[in-house]
């Protein structure tokens, strides 16, 4: 197998299938390889640590949880001194983890797909 093979099969798979992956493919020899291995190991260590902060990030939901509905908020804009300001609010599903859920101007469709 090519590592511009290996390569996209680690770029396309999902973080379950990368851990299988990466046991398949780290004992290549080929730097090019190795490097592909040490890369998909780091963004697995990103996700871990994501997985995380997204857990800390319900601190209100599990406080509030017998409320059958929490809606975020957030404002875009310079402020009323510099002009409009825009508001949202949302309420996301409660059974479901959103990753990289940080900022609306910063979460891809793929990222969300997550």
């Amino acid at each position: 197998m090519s590592i511009n093979d290996i390569k996209n099969m680690l770029q396309d798979a999902s973080m379950e299938e990368l851990t299988d992956l990466i046991k398949k493919f780290e004992s290549d020899e080929r730097a090019g390889v190795i490097r592909l291995v040490e890369s998909a190991k780091k963004k697995i260590t990103a996700f871990e640590v994501e997985k995380i902060r997204t857990q800390g990030m319900k601190k209100y939901e599990k406080k509030y949880e017998e409320c059958r509905y929490i809606c975020g908020i957030d404002e875009v804009g310079r402020g009323p001194l510099a002009g409009p300001v825009v508001a949202a609010a949302v309420i996301l599903p409660k059974d479901k983890d959103i990753y990289y859920l940080n900022d609306s101007k910063q979460l891809s469709e793929k990222r969300a797909a997550l």
